[in-house]
C-alpha cells in the first residue's frame, strides 16, 4: 500500500513515520509548519497562552519537550523519502504533491486542521487515516487532550483514537479507541510518553490492519455520545493550574485500582480494533 504522510514538526511525528514505514510503502511526506490562519484576536489569545505555558504551564511544557527530545535522540531525521515543506498543510503544494504521487492512503498527524480540498482528493482513494491522543468522542480538540483529561479530572479518558479524517475536529468515523496503559505512578513526562507510545502503537496496528485487508470499523461519533471539544484558546493559565493541581493531588495508583475508576471505565463505549479479514472498508462519504 502506497502512503503519503501529512505531519507537523516535532520528534514524535518523525518517530511515527519510521514506525509506519514498516507497515506500508511510505512514498512521500508533507511537513507543515502549521502557521495558523487565525483572526488577530485569536492569534493574540494563543500568544498569551504560549507565554502562560512558559510560566504557569511550565511542568506541561517541560514534559512535552522532554518527550520530543527523547524521540529526536532515538529516531533522528525524517525517513529518506520525497518531502515537501509547507507553511500550512492546506497550501496548494500539498494537493499538487498528492496528485503527483497518487498514494492509496493518506495518513495525518500533528498538522493544523486539514481542509475540504485535501479531504475530497483523498476520498477518491481510500481516505485519510488519523490518530488522536484522546478517546473520541468523549474528549476532542487541543492543544493536548491528555492535559485536558487532567484538567477535568477524567483520568479514565486518557487514551487514543484512530479514525477516518473528516472536516471537523477529531470528529471522523471511529476505527478504534483504547485507554492508555497507565498505573497512576507515572511522572508527568512519563504520562505523555506512555500516551504517545500507545497512540503510535494504535496507529501502526490500524495501518497494518488496513494494509492487510481487514474490514476496520467506521463508527459515526454522533451515534456514541455527544462528548466535548476543547480548543487551544481555552488552555489558559487557569486551566493549566487546575490540570497540574489535579495531577499532583489526585493522580494516584489508588485511583486507578479503585471501584470509581472501574465504574468510569465501564461506562465508556470503547471500540477494539477489528480483526476480521475482509476487503478493507472505505470511509463513508
Amino acid at each position: 500500500m502506497r502512503v503519503v504522510a501529512l505531519i507537523g514538526p516535532g520528534g514524535n511525528q518523525v518517530a511515527l513515520l519510521h514506525k509506519l514505514r514498516k507497515e506500508a510503502d511510505l512514498v512521500g511526506v508533507v511537513l507543515s509548519r502549521n502557521r495558523p490562519k487565525a483572526k488577530p484576536k485569536r492569534r493574540l489569545r494563543l500568544f498569551v497562552n504560549r507565554v502562560e505555558g512558559r510560566i504557569v504551564g511550565y511542568p506541561f511544557t517541560r514534559a512535552w519537550l522532554e518527550m520530543l527530545g527523547r524521540y529526536e535522540k532515538q529516531f533522528g531525521s525524517l525517513p529518506d523519502v520525497p518531502c515537501v515543506n509547507v507553511t500550512n498543510v492546506n497550501d496548494p503544494e500539498t494537493t499538487a504533491f498528492l496528485t503527483k504521487l497518487t498514494p492509496d492512503l493518506v495518513v495525518v498527524s500533528g498538522t493544523n486542521l486539514v481542509g475540504k480540498k485535501i479531504i475530497a482528493w483523498a476520498k477518491q482513494r481510500r481516505g485519510i487515516l488519523n490518530m488522536h491522543t484522546g478517546i473520541s468522542p468523549y474528549v476532542k480538540g487541543g492543544p493536548n487532550c491528555t492535559n485536558w483529561c487532567l484538567a477535568t479530572r477524567q483520568f479514565h479518558l486518557i487514551g487514543s483514537t484512530t479514525m477516518w479524517l473528516d472536516e471537523g475536529i477529531d470528529s471522523g468515523a471511529i476505527i478504534a479507541t483504547e485507554q492508555a496503559p497507565l498505573t497512576g505512578c507515572e511522572s508527568l513526562e512519563e504520562v505523555h510518553w506512555k500516551v504517545m507510545q500507545h497512540g503510535h502503537d494504535m496507529y501502526v496496528r490500524t495501518l497494518r490492519a488496513i494494509a492487510s485487508g481487514v474490514e476496520v470499523h467506521q463508527i459515526e461519533q454522533r451515534c456514541v455520545v455527544e462528548g466535548r471539544t476543547f480548543y487551544s484558546a481555552e488552555w489558559t493559565a487557569r486551566a493549566m493550574a487546575r490540570a497540574y493541581a489535579n495531577f499532583r493531588l489526585h493522580y494516584r495508583r489508588s485511583y486507578f485500582e479503585s471501584a470509581e475508576f472501574a465504574r468510569a471505565t465501564s461506562s465508556l463505549k470503547l471500540f477494539p480494533l477489528a480483526t476480521t479479514s475482509h476487503k478493507t472498508a472505505v470511509p463513508t462519504v
